[in-house]
C-alpha cells in the first residue's frame, strides 16, 4: 500500500499528542485484512518488550489465522479478566503489562470486529490502539525502542 494523505495526517496529530485521532486517521484508510495485520503487528511489537503472556499470544496468534477470527471475542474477555487483575493492583502493578494488556485487549476487538461476527465492537476499537501503543512506549522509556514504535505504527505496508 502506498504511504497515503491519511498516514501523514496521522503523523502531524501523533506528533500533536492527538493519539486518538491519529489512530481514527489510520484505521479510516485500513481494509478489515489491513486493519488485523497492523494491529497485530504493533501488538507483536509490544511482546517483544513486555512480559510473556500466554493470553496476549494466544491474541496474536489469531491475528494470523483469519478462518479463527471468530474466536477473538473469547480472547478478548481472556484478556480482559488480566487487565482487570492488573487495574486492582493500582500503582504497584506492573505499567508496561498493563499498557501491553490494553494493546491487547483493541487487537482482540480489532480481529473480531474483522470476522463479521455477531454483536461486534464499538467501530473505534482500531482508534484506541494507537493511545494504547503510545502508553506502552513511555512505558518501555527507551528512545530506539519508541522510535522502532513510531516507523512501525506509520508503516502502510
Amino acid at each position: 500500500m502506498q504511504r497515503s494523505q491519511s498516514f501523514i495526517s496521522g503523523e502531524v496529530a501523533w506528533s500533536q499528542g492527538r493519539f486518538l485521532d491519529c489512530g481514527r486517521v489510520i484505521c479510516e484508510e485500513l481494509s478489515q485484512e489491513e486493519l488485523v495485520r497492523w494491529a497485530a503487528g504493533l501488538l507483536k511489537f509490544c511482546m517483544r518488550y513486555g512480559p510473556s503472556v500466554p493470553t496476549i499470544e494466544r491474541v496474536a496468534a489469531l491475528a494470523d489465522a483469519p478462518s479463527d477470527w471468530r474466536f477473538a471475542h473469547a480472547a478478548f474477555s481472556d484478556v480482559r479478566a488480566i487487565t482487570l487483575a492488573a487495574e486492582r493492583a493500582g500503582a504497584s502493578g506492573d505499567p508496561l503489562l498493563k499498557s501491553m494488556l490494553y494493546v491487547a485487549e483493541n487487537t482482540a476487538k480489532v480481529i473480531y470486529n474483522a470476522s463479521g461476527g455477531p454483536a461486534p465492537f464499538d467501530h473505534d476499537a482500531g482508534w484506541w490502539l494507537v493511545p494504547c501503543f503510545e502508553k506502552f512506549l513511555q512505558a518501555v522509556a527507551r528512545p530506539e525502542v519508541a522510535d522502532d514504535g513510531h516507523r512501525l505504527l506509520f508503516d502502510p505496508s
